[in-house]
């Protein structure tokens, strides 16, 4: 069904060359042209990501899940829901063929202060903002105001938003 649904979304765009194919995503292969791919969940996009190795990637993903696939997003990945408006798309499109989306901008590492990379770790570890503050030894409120920060460095506005974005970005770990 999702075939039939990314043939029909891309059936106005004729200088698409479009060559249907599965996916097990388990193995690594490798492409010299771009690839459109359809994932129904965050795990998936994942793994299509991870796995296959082309020049650009166009990730459909449901409406419901866009934000968080977003985070996926870098100078050879794009996201967009299958309901997305055809400008959005067409951008999407030739960001594949031509190398640059009009409009983009090439990602910048975030830089994190030590203390919001000791906040950001122990979120993901799974501990509330008053356990964080025992930890750190600090107020509650200098917690929520490290999160502030991290939302405004990150692009996101929730907290499992950061938690996935700190995952995929692999801020704890550099």
């Amino acid at each position: 069904m999702e075939r039939e649904q990314l043939q029909s979304r891309l059936a106005a765009f004729s200088f698409l060359e479009l060559d249907c194919q599965k996916l097990d995503g388990k193995r690594t292969v490798e492409y010299a042209l771009p690839v459109i791919c359809f994932a129904r969940d965050l795990p998936r996009a994942l793994l299509l990501k991870q796995h296959i190795l082309c020049p650009s990637l166009l990730l459909f993903c449901p409406q419901s899940l866009i934000g968080m696939c977003s985070l996926l997003e870098d100078d050879h990945c794009r996201t967009r829901s299958l309901s997305c408006s055809t400008a959005s798309l067409q951008h999407a499109l030739l960001s594949l063929t031509d190398g640059n989306e009009p409009g983009s901008v090439r990602e910048q590492p975030v830089l994190l202060t030590r203390r919001e990379q000791q906040v950001l770790s122990l979120m993901l570890s799974g501990q509330d903002m008053a356990s964080i503050a025992r930890s750190l030894g600090v107020k509650r409120s200098t917690v929520v105001a490290h999160k502030k920060h991290l939302f405004l460095k990150s692009g996101v506005h929730t907290t499992s938003q950061l938690v996935v974005w700190a995952m995929l970005k692999q801020v704890c770990t550099q």
